[in-house]
C-alpha cells in the first residue's frame, strides 16, 4: 500500500535560534513528555555527562559490592608450622612412601630419606651434581620400596630402600646409551603400582625423535637379591660387634670421643639415628631390566591429512592397511601422495575467491609431545591367558594416550612387536573430542577418560562395559580428575544374599578453568555431577594442586597460585583452615610446590624461601630513621622445609578420629565364591536348627486346632444350609403355559 510522508518535516529538537515562542494553550497529555529536548550542543554533552556518570556509579557499586562480600567471607582460621628442618631447606622434590611412614627428599647432590614421625634421617645417597627434579615410590615388597628419580639432565635412576638403606639398581640411560652412540634424555618416568614394569618417555636430542619405552622390572629377582645383602651385612655387623667386645676401647679415648661428637653436634638439631654410609654396595649389580615394547608418538592430524601412502605398488599399499580386526587409527590407507596433491589443487582452483578467509595456519612450535599411560590388569575387553594365576593382580596390558590425541591404545605386554618394530595396538578407543585426563582407580578396573569437551567417559573394564558418559560443563575442558576412597560414599547394603554385589566410589573433577565437581561412578547409578566449587575469576586463587589426602578422603590439600595452601572440605568445598608460614618465609614455586603429606595426612611437610625485600619498604626506612629502633640483624635462612602437624589443628579434629572401613571400587563376585558364601551361610544357620525345631513343633498344635476349627465351622454352615427340592419334567407338553400357573407344581 502506498505510504504518504509529509515534506520539510524535522524530527530532531530545533537549535537556539530556532526555538519557537511559547503559546498559552502548549501543553501535553503525555507524562513523559513533560521535559522538553535540550538542544544542539546541549543535548551532546547531557549525553556525555550522563554515560560519565553512569559509568562511575556502576565502579561504585562494583568496589561496595566487593567490599561487602569481602566482610562477609568466612576467614578460615590459619596454623603456624611445628618444626622447621634447616638442613632440607635445599630439597627439589619430596614424596611419602604408600603406607606414610618414610618420607624421601631429593637434594641438589642426592636423596635422603625421613622417618615422617621424628624426621630422623635414616640414610641417603649422594652424587655431585645430581640434582633430583622427580621422586615417585611404590611399594615392591613389606618394609621395601622402590624409587624412581629423574635429575635434572634427565637421567632417570632406580634404587630400592629396604633396611634402612638405599641401594641402586640401574642407571636407565646406560641401557638406552648402548643402543645409540647419542646421549638421551628422559623427560617421564613412572612404574605400575607394585613395580613389575616401567615407562619412561625417551627422546633424542639430535633428531628430535620421542618415544615411549616399556621395560619389565625383575622385582622378585631384586627383593632376593637384597635380601641377601642385608643378611650378609647383618652377618658382618654381628662380627665386628663381636671383635669389639673382646677388644674393648682404652677409657680415655672413649671419652675424647664423645666429647668431640659433643661439640660437633649442633644444639638446635634433634639427634638422629646412625645411619650407613651414603653409598652402599656402590659396586654391587643386580638383575638386568628387559625392553617389552618402544611406541612412537602418532602423527598430529594435520600430518595425516598431509601424508600420502609412500608405498611404490597397489600391492604394497594394501598389505599395509588395518586388517579391520580392531578400530584403525586412521593412518595406514592407500591414498597416495599425488592423489592428495592434487584434490587440494581442485579445491584451491574452485575456491580461489575465498581462500583469503581461511584461518592462517598457526607455526607449531616443536614441543616434546607428553604421553599418559596405565599400567592395567586384564579383563574382559583384553583378556590375556598369558597372566599368572599365582599374582592375579599383576599387570598385563597397558593404556597409552598421547597429548593432543583422539585415542587411547591398548597394547598387550606379552605380545611381541613384528619385524619391522612397530607394536600395533590390540584395542582403540576413538573420542570424538582431544583426550585432557585420565585416572584409574587403584584395583584397575574403573577407567575414567577426561575431554576437551567437558564430557567424562566411565568404562568398567573388568565387564567390559560402558557405567555411561556425562558431561560435567560446556565452558571448560577436563584438567584432572581422582578417585575418592569407596568408604566415603554410602553404600547399598542388603541382608540377602550374603555377598557383596556392588559398590560405588566417588569421583573428584576439576576443570580448566578452576571448577572443582563430584560425581557417584556405582553401577546401575546415574552419572549426576554436584558442584564443589565454582569456577576461579582471579588469576592468583586458581588451583595450582590439588591433592586428596590419603587416609581422609574428607580432606583436600589445595595451593593456590598466590602462594596460599589451604585443607577443604573434599565434597562441600568450603575451606577449614590455613597453613601459615612465618612472614620472612614463602612457598617455593607455587605453581609447582614442593609439598606432601605424610603419617596418613597428620603431617604436611612444606618448602619455604625467603622473600625479598620489597623497593617500598627501604624507602619507608630511609624516610624515618628516627623513629624506628635500632635491632640487631638477623638474616633469615634461604630456605627451609617446615613440617605442619595437622592433627593438632581444632577444624580438623573430627576427621583426625573418624575411622573408616576398607571398601573395593568394585565388585565381581565369582561362582566359586558366591557358592562359598552361601555354603557358609547355611553352616552358621545349622546351630540354630533345634530351637526353630523346637518352635516349629510349638506352633504345629496351634496350626492343628486352627484347621479343626475352620472344619468345625465349615459343617455348621453346611447344616444351616436350605434345601431344594427338584422334579423332572418327562413331557414336553406339560410345560408352565399347559399345566397352568397354579397348578402344586409352581406353589
Amino acid at each position: 500500500m502506498p505510504v504518504y510522508l509529509r515534506k520539510n518535516v524535522n524530527y530532531t529538537p530545533p537549535s537556539l535560534d530556532q526555538i519557537p515562542v511559547e503559546q498559552e494553550d502548549d501543553y501535553v497529555q503525555d507524562p513523559e513528555q513533560l521535559k522538553d529536548h535540550l538542544p544542539q550542543p546541549y543535548r551532546m554533552l547531557d549525553k556525555v555527562l550522563n554515560k560519565v556518570f553512569e559509568d562511575a556509579w556502576a565502579i561504585i557499586e562494583q568496589r561496595e559490592n566487593a567490599a561487602l562480600e569481602e566482610a562477609r567471607r568466612f576467614k578460615p582460621p590459619q596454623f603456624d608450622y611445628e618444626e622447621a628442618v634447616e638442613p632440607l631447606g635445599g630439597a627439589t622434590s619430596i614424596n611419602c612412601s604408600s603406607d606414610g611412614k618414610i618420607v624421601f627428599v631429593g637434594l641438589p647432590n642426592g636423596i635422603a630419606v625421613l622417618d615422617s614421625v621424628t624426621r630422623h634421617r635414616i640414610c641417603a645417597w649422594e652424587e655431585d651434581k645430581v640434582e633430583i627434579i622427580r621422586l615417585k615410590t611404590y611399594p615392591i615388597a613389606e618394609s621395601m620400596h622402590l624409587i624412581v628419580s629423574l635429575d635434572d639432565m634427565g637421567l632417570a635412576r632406580l634404587h630400592a630402600f629396604a633396611g634402612e638403606r638405599l641401594f641402586l639398581l640401574k642407571l636407565l640411560n646406560e641401557a638406552q646409551e648402548e643402543k645409540s652412540s647419542t646421549r638421551l634424555l628422559i623427560h617421564k618416568c613412572e612404574a605400575s603400582a607394585e613395580g613389575e614394569y616401567l615407562g619412561s618417555l625417551v627422546e633424542n636430542p639430535t633428531s628430535a625423535e620421542v618415544w615411549l619405552e616399556i621395560y619389565r622390572l625383575p622385582r622378585d629377582e631384586w627383593i632376593q637379591e637384597i635380601e641377601k645383602r642385608l643378611a650378609d651385612a647383618q652377618k658382618e655387623l654381628e662380627k665386628k660387634e663381636g671383635k669389639s667386645v673382646e677388644e674393648p676401647p682404652t677409657p680415655a679415648a672413649t671419652e675424647e670421643g664423645d666429647g668431640d661428637a659433643e661439640q660437633q653436634a649442633p644444639e638446635n638439631q634433634p639427634e638422629t639415628t646412625p645411619h650407613p654410609p651414603s653409598h652402599p654396595d656402590k659396586a654391587a649389580k643386580f638383575s638386568q631390566i628387559s625392553l617389552v615394547m618402544k611406541l612412537k608418538p602418532p602423527p598430529t592430524p594435520t600430518a595425516v591429512e598431509k601424508r600420502g601412502n609412500l608405498a611404490p605398488s597397489i600391492h604394497g599399499a594394501c598389505q599395509k592397511v588395518d586388517s579391520g580386526e580392531v578400530i584403525g587409527t586412521g593412518q595406514n590407507h592407500i591414498l597416495t601422495t599425488s592423489h592428495l596433491d592434487l584434490r587440494t589443487e581442485i579445491f584451491e582452483n574452485n575456491y580461489k575467491h575465498m581462500l583469503d578467509y581461511l584461518p592462517k595456519e598457526e607455526k607449531m612450535i616443536d614441543l616434546i609431545r607428553d604421553v599418559n599411560f596405565h599400567f592395567m590388569t586384564s579383563g574382559r575387553l583384553m583378556h590375556n591367558p598369558q597372566e599368572s594365576p599365582n599374582n592375579p593382580g599383576s599387570p598385563t596390558n597397558v593404556a597409552v594416550w598421547w597429548q593432543n590425541s583422539t585415542h587411547l591404545y591398548h597394547y598387550s605386554l606379552f605380545k611381541q612387536a613384528a619385524k619391522d618394530g612397530e607394536m600395533k595396538p590390540d584395542l582403540v578407543w576413538p573420542f570424538t573430542s582431544k583426550i585432557t585426563a585420565t585416572t584409574m582407580s587403584t584395583d584397575s578396573n574403573l577407567l575414567v577418560i577426561g575431554l576437551a569437551s567437558g564430557n567424562i567417559v566411565v568404562w568398567d573394564r573388568y565387564l567390559g562395559m560402558q557405567r555411561g558418559v556425562v558431561n560435567v560443563t560446556t565452558k571448560a575442558a577436563i584438567q584432572q580428575m581422582w578417585f575418592l576412597d569407596p568408604s566415603l560414599c554410602p553404600q547399598d547394603v542388603s541382608n540377602y544374599p550374603p555377598y557383596a554385589t556392588k559398590t560405588t566410589a566417588y569421583l573428584l573433577v576439576q576443570s580448566s578453568d578452576g571448577a572443582m565437581f563430584y560425581l557417584m561412578c556405582g553401577a546401575g547409578l546415574p552419572l549426576e555431577p554436584y558442584y564443589v566449587s565454582p569456577p576461579v575469576e582471579k588469576e592468583e586463587n586458581m588451583f595450582t594442586r590439588v591433592d586428596p589426602i590419603p587416609g581422609k578422603p574428607e580432606l583436600t590439600m589445595v595451593v593456590l597460585k598466590k602462594g596460599t595452601i589451604q585443607i577443604r572440605h573434599t565434597l562441600h568445598g568450603n575451606v577449614l583452615c590455613e597453613t601459615k608460614l612465618p612472614p620472612t618465609h614463602q612457598v617455593v614455586t607455587p605453581w609447582d610446590p614442593i609439598i606432601t603429606t605424610a603419617c596418613r595426612g597428620e603431617r604436611l611437610f612444606v618448602r619455604g624461601e625467603a622473600k625479598e625485600e620489597k623497593p617500598a619498604e627501604q624507602e619507608d626506612e630511609k624516610q624515618e630513621p628516627e623513629k624506628q629502633e635500632p635491632q640487631p640483624e638477623v638474616e633469615p635462612v634461604a630456605s627451609m622445609m617446615f613440617v605442619f602437624g595437622l592433627k593438632q589443628f581444632a577444624p580438623l579434629e573430627e576427621f583426625m578420629v573418624s575411622e573408616r572401613t576398607s571398601v573395593p571400587f568394585t565388585v565381581h563376585t565369582t561362582i566359586d565364591k558366591r557358592v562359598d558364601a552361601l555354603m557358609t551361610e547355611r553352616i552358621a544357620q545349622q546351630a540354630l536348627r533345634k530351637t526353630r525345631m523346637q518352635d516349629r513343633w510349638g506352633l504345629m498344635k496351634e496350626e492343628i486346632w486352627a484347621i479343626l476349627q475352620y472344619k468345625e465351622q465349615a459343617e455348621r454352615k453346611a447344616d444351616q444350609r436350605p434345601v431344594y427340592n427338584y422334579q423332572t419334567v418327562y413331557h414336553y407338553e406339560q410345560t408352565p403355559g399347559s399345566i397352568g400357573w397354579g397348578t402344586a407344581l409352581f406353589n
